[in-house]
């Protein structure tokens, strides 16, 4: 994997990275981290509990749900890069 996909998978409009979407990759990250070691320790797949599905659907449902608020205008506006002329 390129580091520079991960840059541009977590940075924000300006370029700085979002706290959001680095926690919400750590959270989806581990989750499915733990269920692929268990699953391979296991020798078969084995299913998600319901708090691992909830974390994740929880991080990524709250990471559409920001991101629905940036687009419509009615969150915190980004911050520009450059000043008003």
């Amino acid at each position: 994997m390129n580091s520079t996909f991960l840059k541009e998978l977590i940075a924000e409009g300006d370029g700085s990275p979002s706290t959001m979407r680095v926690a919400t990759l750590l959270i989806v990250a581990v989750v499915m981290g733990v269920w692929a070691y268990t699953s391979i320790k296991a020798g078969a797949p084995q299913p998600l509990s319901t708090e691992q599905v909830g974390a994740v659907l929880g991080a990524l449902g709250i990471k559409a749900w920001q991101r629905g608020k940036e687009e419509s205008g009615t969150g915190v506006p980004p911050v520009s890069p450059e000043p008003p002329k």
